[in-house]
């Protein structure tokens, strides 16, 4: 098994991360917040998703009103970009988090063997695959469980 461990630098004092990968180890590809961003920014794949949901948009880990997350302090702490390559994961910081009511979070813990497993970017990719509509490719959010698009069910659904 290939391991890609510490795959995040650091820059400037500020770890880079990728844009759907949160440090939890959510995938923000599939977050409501996340598309309503995207969609003001003009992002294809979001402008075409159809949700009526009163979210407030968020642009991730990066973004500045998020520098206050736990998660995020930790792992900038411990100098890695997601709690997959933290020395002392899984901590009961984040086995906390995966035991909460919201079934996206759940799954962190997974997902975070997996990203672990793999690496980010090959996560990532495995995601978008995942959080999309197997009929015509339209993005999919959590919960969804039907396509806005083309009304195809949708496997992906938590």
């Amino acid at each position: 098994m290939q391991c890609y461990f510490k795959r995040s630098f650091i820059k400037d004092q500020e770890i880079v991360m990728h844009k759907y990968a949160a440090s939890c180890g959510l995938f923000c590809g599939a977050c409501s917040s996340m598309i309503l961003f995207e969609k003001a920014q003009g992002v294809d794949s979001a402008v075409s998703v159809q949700m009526d949901i009163e979210e407030s948009p968020c642009g991730g880990c990066r973004a500045p009103e998020q520098q206050n997350c736990e998660f995020i302090q930790c792992a900038k702490a411990h100098g890695v970009e997601s709690c997959a390559f933290c020395e002392a994961f899984p901590c009961e910081q984040i086995t906390r988090f995966s035991q909460e009511e919201w079934e996206h979070h759940q799954v962190v813990l997974d997902n975070l063997y997996r990203i672990k497993e793999i690496g980010i970017d090959a996560w990532v990719e495995e995601q978008q695959q995942h959080w999309q509509c197997s009929a015509c490719g339209t993005r999919a959010i959590w919960y969804q469980r039907q396509c806005s698009k083309c009304g195809a069910r949708l496997d992906s659904y938590i």
